[in-house]
């Protein structure tokens, strides 16, 4: 009988036979390769607990060709080590250590979670609410580069981010994560807000009159910056909701160090439409990776299956939850504040249709009432049974609309991002489509809605009948 796997959270150091199915979420490699190299890793079981694993360089050679991250192993036989470090990148009590009799396999577990960040709140860290020397991932739009220098003995940016909630936090990227940050600010022209991801940061507590700030970790950090990420979209999503005000950001100059200020905010339609491709539903039907993309469709249905036109679920994986109000974990492992209210529809395109998922927002904007205001005024109106479509969501059918979604491949999912019935949009996310020919642009002078409870919807394009 196979022996089965040991979980993560009840290693204790009183044993080193251990059995571990997992996944890497986080790879890096330190010093000189072929020469002094280690491997540092994060792995993850099915319960979402984490491990920091370490492979040095006498037994690296035996196992870097099969070390990739997102893969997913199953592992024996460690050093467990105390995880005591100036600095820890899991909150573990231990960490593992190759040996010369670690076995790695891997194998296909494909139900294990993926890298979930475990992002602080900037007034945390300003406050001084964390753990000393445990690394911390960060995700904030920048809002002002400060201080930039680049030379063959100090490189290094010095700028100001913001979350949310509009708290203010200072970062600092040093060597090449400094490179990437200002390669990046150099080439992207008028891309508007910078929302950056640093995974692993070193959190430096407040000094005199110094705030708390953070930085990057010597190789283990990863910066992901404006990269279209389901994180970074609904964080981009949120900050144009939420209205926080950011300050301007120049491009670094030629000097070695600078004050920076210029700034540069993206249209609705420039928003739309950064960094994406345009995909068909028939594309968007095969596509089994994680992608963000355009399309335009009809939405042709609302679905219901088993369960009713709109329902609470969890903001990862979009699974229905029962859990109405305040903040529960899912069975993905996602820790959520509160339920998000989904609607469920089937958007059309030529003969290919595809479900889509809607947030509230999204209903709200399009039938002028959120999926909570339609169930109490249907409730008023003596409809109790909150599984009935009310009338009002009817309003939904017929809208042709240019969509910006997430495909989900772990979830089996389309996710809305955003979506808009502005005519030049769906135009130009219509010549972006790859079938050209089967997408035709209509004037807007002569089309009307094609839903005759739209009476404001007099310019909203129809496809053709080809579609």
């Amino acid at each position: 009988m196979a022996r089965i796997p040991d979980k993560i959270k009840s290693i204790d150091g009183s044993r080193e036979t251990l059995k571990l199915a997992v996944r890497i979420t986080d790879l890096w490699f330190v010093g000189t390769p072929n020469k002094f190299e280690q491997a540092e890793m994060v792995i993850v079981d099915s319960e979402g607990d984490q491990i920091h694993v370490v492979c040095k360089a006498d037994h690296l050679k035996s196992w870097k060709a099969d070390l990739k991250e997102n893969s997913t192993y199953v592992m024996h036989n460690f050093k467990v080590v105390k995880n005591d470090g100036q600095f820890r990148v899991c909150e573990h009590e231990y960490k593992l250590a190759f040996i010369g009799v670690t076995i790695v396999r891997e194998v296909d577990l494909h139900e294990l979670p993926f890298k979930e960040f475990r992002f602080v709140e900037f007034g945390n860290v300003v406050a001084g609410n964390f753990v000393v020397g445990l690394l911390v991932d960060i995700i904030g739009v920048v809002d002002q580069v400060l201080f930039q220098h680049v030379s063959s003995k100090n490189t290094r940016v010095v700028f100001r981010m913001k979350d949310l909630s509009g708290e203010v936090l200072s970062c600092t990227l040093w060597e090449n994560y400094c490179m990437q940050f200002l390669a990046y600010l150099n080439e992207r022209g008028n891309d508007g807000p910078i929302v950056i991801i640093l995974t692993h940061a070193r959190i430096k507590d407040a000094q005199g009159s110094y705030l708390a700030s953070v930085s990057n970790s010597f190789k283990a950090s990863k910066l992901l910056i404006n990269e279209p990420i389901l994180e970074i979209q609904e964080f981009r999503e949120r900050l144009l909701d939420l209205g926080v005000k950011v300050s301007p950001v120049l491009p670094p100059g030629d000097q070695g160090s600078s004050q920076l200020s210029r700034g540069s905010q993206l249209s609705s339609k420039d928003a739309f439409l950064s960094k994406v491709e345009a995909k068909t539903i028939y594309e968007i039907n095969g596509i089994s990776e994680d992608v963000v993309c355009v399309t335009v469709g009809t939405i042709s249905k609302i679905v219901m299956n088993n369960h009713s036109w709109c329902y609470p679920a969890c903001v990862q994986c979009h699974r229905k939850t029962d859990i109405q109000t305040g903040p529960f974990t899912c069975g993905c492992g996602k820790n959520n504040d509160q339920p998000v209210l989904r609607v469920e529809v089937m958007v059309s395109q030529n003969n290919d249709s595809s479900k889509f998922l809607l947030w509230d927002r999204e209903c709200a904007e399009l039938i002028g009432q959120t999926a909570d205001e339609v169930n109490r005024v249907k409730i008023e109106d003596g409809d109790v049974d909150l599984n009935a479509s009310p009338q009002a969501v009817d309003r939904l059918l017929g809208y042709v609309l240019a969509f910006k979604v997430r495909i989900q491949s772990k979830f089996r999912n389309v996710v809305v991002l955003r979506c808009s019935n502005e005519l030049d949009l769906i135009n130009v996310v219509l010549d972006m489509l790859a079938d050209t020919e089967a997408c035709s642009k209509i004037d807007a002078s002569n089309v009307d809605c094609n839903n005759a409870t739209h009476p404001e919807c007099r310019t909203i394009i129809q496809l053709q009948d080809s579609l």
